[in-house]
């Protein structure tokens, strides 16, 4: 029962990617981000044109969010099969959570944004409109720790039949490399390097897709022949 349980949780990162995707970039519009330099008055201008799709997508994106936390829970059920990983499998389990709030904190700067925008200083909405983009690309460390928990976990799995292959350990490490250009944007208002720009959002984010993909794919694999075995997940 717990392998079934298991592989229903796996599958709430795959929808958290599309409720948040789906909610922030056709509902929202905050995809492609806005431009670092805006003016405080086209940044008003942003909230004003959008402002019910704004609020909605935004309280979507937030629901996407939460399903990071089972999503890591599922995760950590297959790392504690492997022997000696399980203080790896928690640590990662507890950083996803802390990402979980991570995404949550910047969209409900957003939502105070979208709130007040139409009366209070222009200045106040553009000020709110950089800290939530700053929030959200830069704080990339709960990642950066989960997914060196989980590739240094995997690595260390010396069993015969192990529980995911090696290459997917060393898949987590790039994933380490890739995503830190994320941690920069604070330095940057336009260029490569920015938050709108494809070192400072689109490769982190590429990349972190991916990593949903290969490891939704990996468990999924995993669940299914220990439900088709027989045997718990530890």
């Amino acid at each position: 029962m717990e392998a079934r349980v298991q592989r229903v949780m796996v599958w709430c990162g795959p929808a958290m990617m599309v409720l948040w995707v789906g909610a922030f970039f056709f509902i929202a519009g905050f995809l492609p981000p806005s431009d670092p330099a805006l003016s405080a008055d086209a940044v008003v201008h942003l909230y004003a044109a959008n402002t019910s799709a704004i609020r909605v997508g935004l309280v979507i994106s937030m629901l996407g969010s939460a399903l990071l936390v089972p999503y890591a829970v599922a995760i950590s059920g297959q790392l504690k099969r492997i022997r000696g990983a399980k203080a790896l499998a928690d640590t990662q389990m507890v950083s996803c959570a802390l990402l979980s709030l991570e995404f949550i904190t910047p969209i409900a700067v957003w939502m105070a944004a979208a709130y007040r925008f139409d009366d209070q200083a222009a200045e106040i909405t553009r000020a709110l409109h950089d800290l939530g983009w700053i929030l959200f690309v830069t704080v990339i460390w709960s990642l950066w720790v989960q997914v060196v928990c989980i590739g240094i976990a995997i690595l260390i799995d010396r069993s015969p039949q192990p529980i995911f292959p090696r290459w997917i350990g060393y898949l987590n490490f790039w994933v380490a490399v890739l995503i830190l250009p994320a941690g920069t944007v604070l330095f940057f208002k336009g260029g490569p390097f920015a938050w709108n720009g494809i070192i400072g959002i689109w490769l982190p984010f590429t990349i972190y897709a991916a990593w949903f993909v290969v490891m939704t794919w990996a468990m999924h694999r995993n669940l299914t022949q220990q439900i088709a075995e027989g045997s718990e997940p530890g």
